[in-house]
């Protein structure tokens, strides 16, 4: 199942190929879908395999939404009213910073060409994308929704759809490196599991499509494969 949103709106879009010619009529359709449609359904029909991804990805224009590596779960967020303080944080665990070098080593073999590289405040966000990217660039709107107001989430969330909708520079990818709720509330996609890489074509004016997704097992299988 492919899932095209508009800036102003989450709907899911049925089907492989649409045609952008049924824009009204499948505007209308998708949000009645969305409305009864959960956020935690992972959902794979339609979308391209993790190995025609890394083909996309090649010739650039893409946006990869990455949730943070694994962490350590015997960590929790005590304290984020300053995001500066990773002691006060659940952090990435051995496993998360293995993950992102392999997420690395794979992006180099296939030559998958990174432009903008935007992050979460949140230590293992910032982690994530150091280990994986090797720079980046702090966004507050890209922080966690779990502990904002109604008015704050709204606000990040308006600003991750703009992201998600923006062109790449050209001939490269832009990568967002955030949390599960804001890509769940914005596109109905829910990133699981910690570590996995969301694939959208932007749009511009008109949204962007979800095209698929490679999780941490999957940058291992390819990097095995390209290394043989």
């Amino acid at each position: 199942m492919r899932v095209v949103m508009t800036l102003g709106f989450s709907p899911e879009w049925f089907g492989k190929r649409w045609s952008r010619i049924a824009g009204t009529v499948l505007a209308a359709f998708v949000l009645s879908v969305s409305a009864t449609s959960s956020p935690a359904a992972q959902q794979t029909e339609g979308l391209f395999e993790p190995r025609e991804l890394i083909e996309l990805l090649a010739g650039g224009g893409l946006i990869l939404y990455v949730r943070h590596a694994a962490t350590d779960h015997s960590q929790s967020d005590q304290d984020i009213s300053d995001l500066s303080k990773c002691e006060l944080q659940r952090n990435l665990s051995r496993q998360g910073k293995n993950d992102a070098r392999t997420m690395r080593a794979t992006i180099e073999k296939y030559k998958i060409p990174i432009g903008t590289v935007l992050t979460s405040p949140y230590c293992r966000a910032i982690d994530t994308a150091s280990i994986a990217f090797g720079r980046y660039t702090v966004v507050h709107d890209l922080r966690a929704t779990f502990f904002t107001s109604s008015a704050e989430t709204e606000a990040i969330n308006r600003r991750l759809r703009m992201l998600l909708a923006e062109t790449p520079i050209d001939g490269t990818n832009t990568v967002l490196v955030g949390h599960t709720a804001n890509l769940s509330d914005v596109t109905y996609v829910w990133p699981k599991p910690e570590g996995v890489v969301h694939v959208f074509r932007p749009l511009g004016s008109s949204g962007f499509e979800h095209l698929g997704r490679v999780t941490p097992e999957d940058w291992r299988k390819l990097l095995s494969e390209k290394e043989e």
